[in-house]
């Protein structure tokens, strides 16, 4: 297909015969239109980017592995949560995490959110709300640390910056969608925007979704609400507010439980149930949950069945609830013509609540933060400076509890309405502390299972970064920053309630130097050292850390170091219409986990290869292709309690501090998307995505294979209205999909079948 994309003519047709002497009528040379509005662009060079140094820069010049998803992109795949980056990018692998996973992963790890360059969320291991696309014009997919200007955090492998949607100053225009589709699939949407005078805009957008979904019980209900204002005052000063609130009740997605090689290249389920205190013959219920234990249960093996793919660890009615609110005032101004300055001020507030009952309990009440960020962005003689302060302060109040969670006791195609701890005898002396404020609900205290936690948080960070050019084809780049963490935590459970303060230095450096192969390719050497908080962060995003005496924060928590050296090249070619970016890393890193006080190992190495093609208004093409391999030394995983290990056979544990392959990530990921528009209106797009064996738990003992998936899709535009049609997973293959690593012995999620949706847009 791009052999043949490469063939299309460009440019003008011949002219046609020139009009007889006498005719009345002039005949013109017939002129092809070939420009690409900006609002389809999809080539990384056709836009100002910021999202790495906090400057408007090239992206030919920018020493980072950079994709950059436009809303054109967005809209022909149906891009609706973090798992569907793959498609459209390298190193973009996205394990499950309960099937709510709220950050994407980069590099194998868990990648940041930022909004318009500023995080916009926190949270303590990628799992939260979905993220909400309302709001987003394009998505900027940064490979690597943050630099200086944004700050390090506990998320080193990358970071997704989400670009928000704009304000109309040229005419009043909106639009209004509605999608449907499979297993009752609904949505709509209403975005419109105009200019109020010459100096102001605004713009607001509301979608919203009532979706049954794919598997058994489930729900998303989600509503959205945008709005935006920029004030222009002069023609160097600008003011951009924008707002948002979004409201999620989902359920979560375990996926199946007992995993086992046989399970994924079959499809068998191991069956049978606990028989506890002797309940062989007349067990309490289908599940005998009332002798179901935290631990050690022996299970009486039934027969394998074929496992229902719709059908997860879930009871009917357990579900979560989420609120999220952001509000972002970014002021720019010119005072000079070598000198920007640019404040940004961010503000969210987040509440969230999930009831598990084969269990996990989680409650969030609330987290929120708020962040400033001064920028004076100084152009220089050979070079730029971008220098300025960040303020930023948090408070998080979380509960949690994972301590009684015998996941693979449950017989999932037995009734599932008595998958339920709480009707166990041996729940109660387990329980753990009643929540304030949440009857009947019960959590661990964070001195046990660092993830509960009332804290308060303060970050001073100063920081510098900047260019410098060596000569006609070498340029430096270097950044630098200091972040100066104070912190307090509560016991919130445990009484007499104990609290401790810790105070610490964070250094994020880096450096790059890079070689101009051409006026349209580079090629660059980047360093980055960081330490990030991986040890320190529970739930809610909130701040934990207690030393092994539960009397002190550790400052080893604090400071895990992340080191990264990268070498790549970047071409733009055909006059722009092509954009090719190659990229080699190798990335070391140390993180403790919040359920242990080992500190792991990690190792990535890895290969990227993306290409973006675009002729002209009718034709676009991506293409990309990472190889990653990645070692640790093995994590704290889910236990295999009892009997299990004899019957599911081939799950296993190793040694923590084993080095082993990182589970839940393919050594080879490939994707690939071509979209052609005819000039009558009617679009084809097929996409698709290829991923190599990976290992679902961390010995390595049950192997996901090679899977890929093709999807595809057809629209018509005329006029004001937009048909679009879209088929998933079009060969209806059976692929699986991987927990984390700790859960990789009591979780494996089977990923939808074909699926269908229509979107029928007017736009006024």
């Amino acid at each position: 297909m791009l052999g043949l994309a490469l063939a299309v003519p460009l440019g003008a047709q011949p002219a046609a015969p020139a009009a007889k002497p006498g005719d009345g009528v002039t005949t013109m040379a017939k002129f092809e239109v070939t420009g690409v509005p900006i609002e389809q662009q999809i080539l990384p060079t056709s836009r100002p980017f910021n999202s790495v140094f906090g400057t408007d820069d090239n992206i030919i010049d920018v020493p980072r592995n950079v994709t950059i998803i436009s809303r054109q992109q967005l809209s022909d795949i149906a891009i609706s949560d973090v798992l569907d980056f793959s498609k459209l990018t390298s190193s973009a692998f996205t394990t499950t995490n309960f099937g709510a996973p709220s950050n994407a992963s980069i590099r194998g790890q868990s990648a940041d959110v930022f909004l318009n360059g500023v995080r916009s969320r926190i949270t303590s291991n990628g799992n939260g709300l979905p993220i909400d696309f309302n709001s987003v014009e394009s998505v900027n997919i940064v490979k690597g640390p943050a630099t200086a200007v944004q700050g390090t955090s506990m998320y080193v492998g990358g970071f997704i910056d989400l670009v928000s949607k704009r304000p109309y100053f040229d005419s009043a225009k909106g639009s209004i969608s509605y999608t449907l589709g499979s297993y009752n699939t609904n949505k709509w949407t209403l975005d419109y925007g105009a200019p109020i005078s010459k100096t102001a805009a605004y713009r607001f957008s509301y979608s919203g979704e009532e979706t049954q979904g794919y598997y058994i019980d489930g729900h998303k209900r989600t509503h959205s609400l945008y709005g935006a204002l920029t004030l222009r005052p002069s023609k160097d000063w600008e003011f951009f507010l924008n707002g948002q609130a979004f409201v999620a009740n989902y359920t979560e997605n375990w996926g199946v439980n007992r995993p086992t090689q046989d399970l994924v290249d079959n499809g068998n389920y191991i069956t049978g149930i606990n028989i506890n205190n002797g309940a062989t013959a007349t067990p309490s219920d289908p599940q005998n949950s009332r002798f179901v234990l935290g631990g050690g249960n022996t299970i009486a093996r039934g027969p394998v069945v074929k496992i229902n793919r719709h059908t997860r660890l879930l009871r009917p009615g357990n579900q979560s609830y989420g609120e999220e609110f952001n509000l972002q005032g970014i002021l720019t101004g010119k005072p000079s013509a070598d000198l920007t300055i640019k404040n940004t001020t961010f503000w969210s507030h987040t509440e969230r609540n999930t009831l598990s009952t084969y269990y996990y309990t989680e409650i969030i009440d609330p987290s929120w933060f708020a962040e400033n960020r001064t920028e004076f962005i100084f152009n220089l003689k050979g070079g730029s400076l971008n220098t300025g302060l960040d303020l930023r302060y948090q408070r998080v109040k979380a509960y949690d509890d994972y301590f009684f969670e015998p996941a693979n006791v449950w017989d999932i195609t037995k009734d599932r309405s008595y998958i339920n701890v709480y009707n166990s005898v041996n729940f109660a002396p387990n329980a753990g502390f009643p929540v304030p404020g949440w009857p009947g609900r019960f959590a661990q205290p964070g001195l046990f299972n660092g993830d509960t936690n009332d804290s308060k948080g303060t970050t001073i960070g100063p920081f510098a970064q900047g260019s410098w050019k060596l000569s006609e084809a070498f340029s430096l780049i270097g950044g630098l920053r200091y972040d100066h963490i104070t912190a307090k935590v509560r016991e919130p459970l445990l009484p007499p309630y104990p609290t401790a303060k810790i105070s610490v230095w964070i250094p994020n450096l880096n450096g790059s130097v890079t070689y101009k192969m051409s006026p349209t390719s580079t090629a660059y050497f980047t360093y980055n050292y960081s330490e990030n908080t991986s040890g320190a962060v529970g739930n809610g995003g909130g701040i934990t850390g207690w030393n092994g005496a539960g009397t002190a924060l550790d400052k080893e928590n604090f400071t895990q170091p992340s080191t990264l050296y990268e070498i790549g090249t970047k071409y733009s070619l055909m006059n722009s219409k092509v954009f090719l970016n190659f990229a080699i890393y190798d990335q070391k890193r140390t993180a403790k986990s919040t359920s242990s006080t080992v500190i792991q190992q990690f190792r990535y190495k890895g290969f990227e290869a993306e290409m973006n093609y675009q002729p002209n208004k009718h034709l676009y093409a991506t293409v990309s292709y990472s190889y990653i391999d990645a070692e640790s030394s093995a994590p704290f995983q889910y236990g295999l309690f009892g009997n299990v290990t004899e019957l599911f056979g081939n799950a296993a544990t190793v040694p923590i501090g084993t080095v082993t392959q990182v589970s839940g990530l393919p050594k080879h990921l490939f994707n690939g998307l071509v979209s052609y528009t005819f000039s009558n209106g009617f679009g084809l797009t097929a996409n698709t995505v290829v991923t190599g064996e990976m290992n679902n738990n961390a010995a390595g003992t049950i192997v996901i294979p090679t899977q890929f998936t093709i999807d595809a899709g057809v629209s018509y535009t005329y006029k004001k209205w937009h048909l679009h049609a879209t088929i998933t997973n079009v060969t209806d293959e059976k692929n699986w999909s991987p927990p984390n690593a700790v859960y990789g012995n009591g979780s494996i999620l089977a990923l939808p079948g074909t699926q269908a949706q229509f979107t029928v847009k007017y736009s006024f």
